[in-house]
């Protein structure tokens, strides 16, 4: 026996011993135990015979068995990659439902259990705005929420709910004074803060989460989602009002490329990672829309309530498209008017995160369990 043989023998020893230490200690899974386990067991036989290694290759038609272990330990690194990678996932999955439940948690009007007395006055009948739920993400936008708010203030909105994504500005002290403007006016204004920044779909998944827990005391049947870079024109609310039922499983999503609808100031390279977008959510959310990730929309409390959302980012969009299919929820595209500024441009994420956007889809759709 060789001095390599020898090593070769105790390696695989020491992995068996340790996969069923770590098996036991439930820090491994029955198939990851079975993996280690198995793979360790034929190391240890071709390490006493050689000749059966390359026995064993021929088998699968390979003329060396050195090279079938070769293409087996990159099979199995891939797979303990997506094995990690799934680990991290639902680590951050839960870190951003801890963000969310805290920012719930932290709001002031809700300290003390006197959410039932916050609640009791601001139930209205159908088909009133009051029936309907902005929710404005934002993340450093001093320059421009505090028009936004005025804006959805002035078109007559009588809830808003501002999610801020620990914004590092004059953000939350802006719409701390909005709130009593809102106040003077018999409005609700109401803050979530995250307790670090977790992005625009986590922004989002902590409203839905506060809608799930409140939607009944507010007495809203929809819910509107806005951005706060002001790129969006609060009167094309009218469009949506226009077309919305309360009968019907519908989702209503606003588009810049129907009849009617603008994309004011948007950049060549924009329009392509768009008109990509359309593909990708046909190919993998099996979704035909001419705008998937326009964020001006007027969604049922019902699907709300019903939706599931894991992306923290921007491919938060396309899952939720895609939760509308599952859901049985049909997709009404509404004309919409989206202005692009220079300040807007800055804010917008930048072209390579499209491709970001791209592989996480896929992973979620693939590989994610």
């Amino acid at each position: 026996m060789s001095l390599l043989q020898f090593l070769l023998i105790l390696a695989a020893l020491v992995f068996v011993l340790l996969a069923i230490d770590a098996y036991k200690r439930k820090k491994l899974n029955l198939i990851h135990f079975l993996v280690f386990f198995v793979w360790s067991a034929l190391l240890l036989i071709f390490s006493i015979n050689v000749d059966w290694l390359d026995r064993f290759g021929q088998f699968f038609g390979v003329a060396r068995g050195a090279d079938l272990v070769v293409y087996i330990s990159i099979i199995l690194l891939w797979w303990f990659y997506l094995e990690l990678v799934n680990k991290i996932v639902k680590e951050d999955i839960t870190f951003s439902k801890f963000v969310t439940l805290d920012a719930i948690d932290n709001l002031v009007e809700f300290r003390k259990g006197r959410d039932e007395e916050f609640f009791k006055n601001i139930k209205t009948t159908w088909w009133n705005l009051a029936d309907f739920l902005v929710v404005v993400r934002a993340y450093n936008e001093q320059e421009s929420i505090g028009a936004v708010l005025d804006k959805l203030f002035e078109y007559w909105f009588d809830k808003i709910l501002v999610v801020d994504d620990w914004s590092e500005d004059q953000t939350p002290k802006i719409v701390a004074q909005k709130q009593k403007k809102a106040k003077a006016l018999g409005k609700v204004l109401l803050l979530l803060s995250h307790l670090v920044n977790r992005w625009g779909g986590a922004a989002n998944k902590t409203a839905f989460e506060f809608i799930k827990r409140y939607a009944d005391k507010l007495g809203i049947s929809w819910v509107v989602t806005f951005d706060a870079d002001g790129q969006m024109d609060v009167a094309d609310f009218a469009n949506f009002a226009k077309v919305l039922s309360k009968q019907s499983k519908e989702i209503y999503l606003g588009s810049r490329f129907i009849p009617w609808g603008e994309g004011k100031g948007i950049p060549w390279e924009r329009k392509a990672i768009l008109a990509g977008s359309r593909v990708v959510t046909r190919v993998l959310n099996w979704v035909s829309v001419t705008d998937p990730h326009n964020g001006y929309r007027v969604l049922p409390v019902e699907f709300v309530q019903k939706a599931h959302i894991t992306s923290d980012g921007m491919a938060y969009a396309s899952q939720l498209l895609e939760e509308a299919h599952r859901l049985g929820f049909k997709i009404i595209e509404v004309p919409v008017k989206i202005e692009y500024t220079p300040y807007s441009l800055k804010k917008w994420q930048k072209n390579v995160n499209a491709f970001r956007i791209l592989l996480e889809l896929i992973y979620k759709k693939f590989f994610f369990r």
